[in-house]
């Protein structure tokens, strides 16, 4: 099936070195669109680079930290016009016991989940409410990538799960406000999706998909304007009736062999 018409034509993605942030830049690499991408690692975020160069896309390339706030804010203040931003950067402790959260991994998670967003975020939004409509008349949009565990308290994830949670209402609540000033926010809620992130995690993962078919999703999604993007969909509603269950479900669960 081809890919829906791409509305964007200049797009800016953190954490575009690997994962679901890589597969998205190769997902919007359309000749004559410019694509701003981040990433903290130089060798592949040249090599993601490259390859979205390779399918036509013009492409700059910036290390960043996204909890380096002035960092980020010349990211975005540098990159002109930006019809779509992208805060796809995230990490989570890795698989093990409560996801072997250290007082370390929990400060870590909630950087980057929740900080890193708004320091992409904030300043995109400052930037879009100073440039002229499009043809849609939006002025420009914002996507979140959070998560269904943030429908969820899952201890075993328990800092992801809140930070893909405040991202969830943040946006929920934020979007609204930010429309009457003809800027779009987006929370994309993904399931599970094959990446590095993902790969050792001891536990089933049901609805597991591919990153390419996660941002081909997404890309859908953005296309049509959606506020809400999640998937699978039967797997969130999944996650807000198991919120309502007890907590000490998990004691037995959590342990179980995949």
């Amino acid at each position: 099936m081809p890919a829906p018409p791409n509305p964007y034509r200049h797009i800016a993605i953190t954490g575009a070195s690997s994962g679901l942030g890589r597969a998205l830049a190769i997902a919007y690499a359309d000749p004559g669109v410019t694509l701003h991408l981040t990433g903290r690692d130089p060798a592949r975020l040249a090599e993601a680079a490259a390859t979205c160069r390779r399918l036509g896309a013009h492409v700059e390339e910036t290390l960043a930290d996204v909890t380096d706030r002035a960092a980020m804010e010349n990211w975005i203040t540098g990159a002109g016009r930006l019809d779509l931003v992208i805060a796809n950067a995230g990490i989570s402790a890795g698989p093990g016991d409560a996801n072997a959260e250290t007082p370390a991994n929990i400060r870590a998670i909630l950087a980057t989940n929740i900080d890193g967003a708004l320091n992409t975020a904030l300043p995109a939004i400052a930037a879009m409410a100073q440039q002229p409509p499009g043809a849609g008349g939006e002025r420009g949009r914002i996507a979140f990538i959070g998560s269904i565990a943030g429908l969820i308290a899952l201890p075993t994830t328990p800092s992801y799960s809140a930070a893909k949670a405040m991202l969830d209402f943040w946006v929920s609540a934020t979007a609204p406000n930010l429309a009457r000033d003809g800027i779009a926010l987006t929370l994309v809620r993904p399931g599970f999706i094959r990446t590095p992130m993902t790969a050792g995690n001891p536990y089933r993962m049901p609805g597991i998909i591919d990153a390419d078919q996660a941002a081909a999703k997404i890309r859908a999604g953005l296309a049509a304007g959606k506020t809400h993007i999640t998937f699978p969909y039967w797997f969130g509603i999944l996650a807000r009736i198991g919120n309502l269950l007890p907590k000490s479900i998990f004691n037995n669960a959590k342990n179980k062999p995949a």
